[in-house]
């Protein structure tokens, strides 16, 4: 049984979640604004509209200043309300089974079980406001709302992400030789998140495929086992050079494999004379239509966490080998630490 919303009731609910986000503005939201946040269609977008203007959920103005707004605020308005707007009221039309035997011709057994049914859908609906799920599209925009179990999309998956290391350098040594360092950063990566995978068996699955990965030239000695595509410039400077990269203290950090996308700030702040704090923030996306193994939410949770975690493990560790002078490849890193 099909228990999604017909098109047009998706389209009155989108428009409705627009004109939410939009209250606290105290501006009319235009259709053409509508229709871009939301993807309504445009052909379609005046009439859905005017399906919230009729049932008292929208209010409306011609002109140059008018648009659309919420004749109330989200939070005195149920998804009920919204939904009925589009899709009419919300009970059945008819018994639940067909004609039947000759007994059933006054009721059929299902009825009550499907009054009771239609009743707690209606009690749901009707409890749950406008402002909450104006909230939940904001939280899921901003990459920190958690994936439910039964999500059905096959888009990218997020999960806001934030944790820190220390690192046993002084904090002008460690943006050195972090900075220097950037162009290893794939393949330390792409070892935290086949670590992360590795430990939880929930995870076992999902690899990263080094055996795919090809050098970035012909040139074997720089060959570095990456599958990431890693970025780390500094935020203090719209032109990044070699000097505000070498004396930054704050950098965007992103990492982009075929089956994950890290945006992030990374930072470095001293802890003390002899100590600093290496911090990192941001989104983890996974893609799912490209990954090996389709991840539910709790295990793209542990994946993302896990991999930032080992991640900066690794970093501090590298920074705390790395010698003074340029560090050439992943392999003589290794052997520094050794």
């Amino acid at each position: 049984m099909d228990m999604t919303l017909s098109k047009r009731g998706d389209y009155v609910v989108r428009s409705a979640i627009s004109l939410a986000r939009a209250f606290e503005e105290g501006v009319p939201r235009k259709i053409r604004e509508v229709v871009s946040e939301m993807e309504v269609p445009q052909t379609f977008a005046s009439q859905i509209l005017a399906d919230l203007v009729r049932a008292g959920v929208a209010s409306s103005r011609a002109g140059r200043n008018g648009g659309y707004w919420l004749a109330r605020a989200p939070g005195d308005i149920s998804v009920l309300e919204v939904v009925e707007a589009a899709e009419g009221p919300l009970h059945a039309e008819r018994c639940a089974l067909g004609e039947g035997p000759c007994r059933w011709e006054a009721v059929c057994p299902l009825h009550e079980t499907w009054l009771t049914a239609t009743a707690a859908l209606r009690q749901v609906l009707a409890t749950t406001t406008l402002a909450e799920i104006a909230a939940r599209d904001h939280s899921i925009e901003m990459g920190t709302y958690p994936i439910p179990e039964g999500s059905h999309r096959m888009g990218s998956a997020a999960v806001a992400i934030a944790d820190a290391v220390h690192v046993e350098l002084e904090e002008t040594v460690a943006r050195t030789r972090l900075s220097r360092s950037a162009h290893l950063l794939g393949p330390v990566i792409d070892a935290a998140c086949s670590e992360a995978a590795r430990s939880e068996p929930r995870t076992a699955g999902f690899r990263v495929q080094q055996d795919e990965c090809r050098p970035p030239s012909g040139n074997a000695d720089q060959a570095d086992g990456s599958c990431s595509e890693v970025s780390l410039l500094p935020a203090i400077s719209p032109v990044p050079d070699e000097q505000s990269a070498r004396y930054a203290s704050s950098w965007k950090f992103s990492a982009q494999a075929g089956h994950f996308l890290l945006d992030a700030d990374l930072k470095i702040a001293a802890v003390d004379a002899e100590r600093c704090e290496l911090r990192l923030e941001g989104t983890w996306r996974q893609v799912p239509a490209v990954s090996p193994v389709g991840l539910k939410a709790p295990q793209l949770d542990h994946l993302a966490r896990g991999t930032v975690r080992s991640f900066l493990r690794r970093l501090a560790r590298m920074l705390e080998s790395a010698s003074e002078e340029p560090v050439g490849t992943v392999r003589s890193a290794r052997r520094t630490k050794g």
